[in-house]
């Protein structure tokens, strides 16, 4: 891919010299957690610079020159590109970095890849002392650099739907969504001990590993009673022993059962004293599906890369005939339904009745074009509708194939932009169509169409001696008198005050006579005496044009039947 692309994808995240995040100062904090290193950068390589989204170690530097930066080599390769000794390695020996502050001596990079595979930069670890990452460090570390290009793309994805939100209220509604998806679909969690204080704080993602509510603050003895006795006083001997000489923590525990379920969790955590005190900061990452599938290693381990690569928060799969087979929590969340009421069942019965035919031509696209994005109509089980903006694939590879959904709720959004909708065209009184409207009717004929206008006598008379509230209700009720006679097809529509419209498509002079004569012979049964006039189009004729020759006739019916004020 050349430098040319490599720099567009970067611009198109439109992350380059933002503020400061915490979901991804999250995950620089974890990467050094992880590996025991000072250093942790999530570099973007751009023109000539490298810039940091993300830094802990290096005291607020933001960037440095692309020309004397590890990462331009690392974003070259994709492996990890590590450096045990940098005084040995004639690229780097004379490098500013090297020969002066920070000094760096072990360098670790693993290429953050967004859009399609494009290499933008780098997350990675920097160390004063030659060193070497150990494998399981070496895998965690892909999995937070893929967590980081995740989060850039959907944080891109969240701007762009920012943009064209109607209030800062939803945008930040989404843009804490955005983060909390984020955090579930990387599977990382953070902790943080004050050996002060003795308090202990979680991330959302570690109270979502321990089963626990995200507004509970556990002691440290509360913590340690999640796990089997042997396990915590495994952990409680790690945390003295890193409280008082510093030894990192690595250790793979078992939790106490609940809900007939055991679970492994991988605690790595280290010692570290700054502004705020001497504290244990670390990640912690459920690891029961490694542990528990061993023999299918290697699939389960491609099946979730996969998944973790497409996700949009929400995550099923289903056959090819539309069956479920796994739903994640953020799915079952948002359908309101157990997993287990999901599972094992068809799509069909969570598609609303008069759309479950669509569930057929979703599944040939699927089958034809190996993927198929849109938006999807599901009944949660409280009987609401919810809105799933989807992009699924077809997996081949697996033995049978089967569909991986990736979807992001977008309820919320597809109601207000109906509520919009709604109130664009329709006059929020009467619930009539809206003179915006009319113009679109108009313009979506093909042949002439017809009219008859309507003006209520004396209707000032109304609002001047009974008030407002009666008034309203006579344009109410007018509304509702002018509808009971309309075909399929014809509208009522408020042009303005008093004055309204009934669009009659393709009409031709004969339905217009019907329809005016109708309401003549029952305008005893309308809230108020009126006038009416009506037109047909004429080529080359605005809508305003036909509306006036209405009118026109509506005054001189008028002053022939009622010459009287």
């Amino acid at each position: 891919m050349t430098e040319d692309v490599r720099q567009s994808v970067l611009d198109s995240l439109r992350i380059l010299d933002s503020d400061p995040e915490p979901f991804f100062d999250a995950l620089t904090r974890a990467a050094c957690a992880m590996a025991g290193m000072p250093i942790a950068l999530i570099s973007l390589v751009d023109g000539e610079r490298q810039w940091f989204k993300s830094q802990v170690g290096l005291d607020g530097m933001r960037q440095t020159p692309r020309d004397i930066s590890f990462c331009t080599w690392a974003i070259d390769s994709d492996a990890v590109f590590e450096i045990e000794d940098t005084t040995r390695d004639p690229r780097f020996s004379d490098n500013p970095l090297v020969v002066g502050a920070p000094n760096v001596r072990h360098y670790v990079g693993v290429p953050i890849q967004a859009g399609a595979g494009s290499r933008v930069g780098t997350l990675c670890l920097l160390s004063p002392e030659p060193g070497r990452l150990r494998p399981n460090e070496r895998e965690a570390l892909r999995g937070l650099a893929e967590a980081a290009a995740r989060g850039m793309e959907q944080r891109a994805m969240l701007l762009t739907r920012m943009e064209e939100a109607v209030s800062l209220h939803a945008r930040l509604q989404r843009s804490q969504a955005f983060l909390e998806q984020t955090n579930t679909a990387a599977k990382v969690g953070g902790w943080e001990l004050s050996l002060a204080t003795g308090e202990l704080a979680w991330t959302r993602e570690t109270h979502v590993l321990h089963g626990v509510q995200e507004g509970d603050a556990p002691s440290l003895r509360h913590a340690l009673a999640f796990y089997l006795d042997e396990h915590a006083r495994q952990l409680e001997e790690a945390m003295d022993a890193c409280a008082a000489t510093g030894s990192p923590i690595d250790l793979t525990l078992k939790t106490r059962p609940k809900d007939n379920r055991e679970a492994w969790l991988h605690i790595v955590g280290r010692r570290t004293t700054d502004a705020a005190g001497t504290r244990l900061i670390g990640a912690i990452q459920d690891v029961t599906a490694q542990r528990a599938a061993l023999e299918a290693l290697a699939q389960s381990e491609a099946r979730y890369r996969r998944l973790f690569q497409h996700s949009m928060g929400l995550i099923c799969t289903h056959t090819l005939e539309g069956v479920v087979t796994s739903l994640n929590p953020a799915a079952s969340l948002s359908l309101r339904r157990p997993e287990a009421e999901v599972i094992g069942h068809s799509l069909a019965a969570i598609i609303p009745l008069e759309k479950r035919s669509q569930l057929q031509d979703y599944l040939a696209r699927i089958i034809e074009n190996q993927s198929d994005s849109g938006v999807m109509e599901l009944v949660a089980e409280d009987g609401s509708r919810r809105f799933w903006m989807y992009h699924n694939v077809l997996d081949n590879e697996a033995d049978p194939p089967y569909v991986l959904g990736h979807a992001q709720d977008v309820t919320t959004q597809h109601l207000q932009e109906i509520q919009l909708q709604e109130l664009a065209i329709r006059d929020p009184l009467t619930r009539c169509f809206n003179r915006r409207y009319l113009g679109e009717l108009a313009h979506d004929q093909l042949s002439a169409w017809g009219c008859l206008v309507f003006d209520l006598d004396h209707f000032k008379e109304v609002n001047d001696q009974l008030g407002h509230a009666e008034g309203d209700a006579v344009l109410i009720a007018f509304v509702e008198f002018l509808s009971a006679r309309l075909q399929p097809g014809e509208v009522v529509v408020r042009l303005g005050g008093d004055e309204f419209l009934v669009f009659v498509p393709g009409a031709n002079l004969e339905r217009l006579q019907a329809l005016e004569a109708s309401y003549a012979e029952h305008a005893s049964q309308a809230p108020i005496r009126f006038s009416a006039g009506c037109a047909i189009s004429r080529a080359a004729e605005t809508v305003a044009d036909t509306i006036n020759r209405a009118d026109l006739k509506l005054y001189e019916r008028r002053r022939r039947e009622r010459p009287g004020p």
